[in-house]
């Protein structure tokens, strides 16, 4: 799986993603969010390194980009807790070797959709985002280097 997601384009899935009408973009989602949970630890987490790299040089349309994380989000909100952490984990793995990934601007856009969320859609993911943290050797550190509008949305002092 990794070596084929090298050869996909995230600016143009993105793209495809986000002119879906929102019912088809969202079981999408669940279908692939489902199959994600399913596989290995190292996959999950190569997984999301390609996304990432992908974002940090695609030049996506924000607003396409904003539909398509809020949609996922509200997806990712409605699933199992332990889905929920299993999506997390490999986010913050990432975090813990680059914390710069808080300054990006999809890290920002991410942030906005999040707080654009229900309040029950956002407890669910901070719940979930927060044990998923807490269960890190180095969580203590991961929450200290938290941007202060990152811990002020997950209610961390």
């Amino acid at each position: 799986m990794p070596d084929d997601l090298k050869q996909y384009h995230t600016e143009d899935i993105i793209l495809i993603l986000s002119q879906l009408p929102e019912f088809l973009r969202k079981s999408m989602m669940r279908s692939r969010l489902q199959e994600f949970c399913a596989k290995d630890s190292k996959t999950r987490e190569e997984f999301i390194d390609s996304i990432l790299g992908g974002l940090s040089t695609a030049a996506a349309d924000k607003d396409s980009l904003k539909k398509v994380i809020r949609t996922w989000l509200g997806v990712v909100s409605k699933l199992e807790s332990s889905e929920i952490s299993t999506i997390f984990s490999p986010y913050i793995k990432r975090y813990e070797k680059d914390p710069s990934l808080c300054d990006s601007e999809y890290f920002a856009i991410l942030l906005e959709a999040y707080q654009s969320l229900e309040e029950n859609q956002r407890a669910i993911l901070r719940d979930c985002l927060v044990e998923v943290i807490l269960n890190q050797n180095r969580s203590g550190w991961i929450v200290c280097t938290l941007p202060k509008k990152v811990r002020s949305a997950l209610q961390l002092r």
